[in-house]
């Protein structure tokens, strides 16, 4: 994809990502763009957890793409960090 800037999302993304997210097979069943307060409420808690981060793709305006990135401090491996991500 060429003209795609990712950026941390805003609060104002979370209609566009909550979007995404019911786009799909699996997402049609379980996600409901009719109720966004809980997306809203789980993105603030997101926002103010300073191991997760919310990313979107965007062409132009569009949110084309979204992640989670969650930062996982461990013991294991000499104490190492590392990063879950999901769609």
């Amino acid at each position: 994809m060429t003209g795609v800037e990712i950026r941390r999302a805003g609060e104002g993304d979370v209609p566009a990502i909550v979007g995404l997210l019911a786009d799909d097979a699996l997402g049609a069943t379980r996600e409901s763009v009719d109720d966004l307060g809980p997306y809203f409420a789980a993105f603030e808690r997101l926002r103010d957890d300073r191991n997760q981060y919310v990313l979107v793709a965007c062409r132009g305006d569009d949110v084309v793409g979204t992640l989670q990135l969650t930062i996982v401090p461990g013991l294991s491996r000499r104490g190492s960090t590392r990063a879950i991500i999901e769609g």
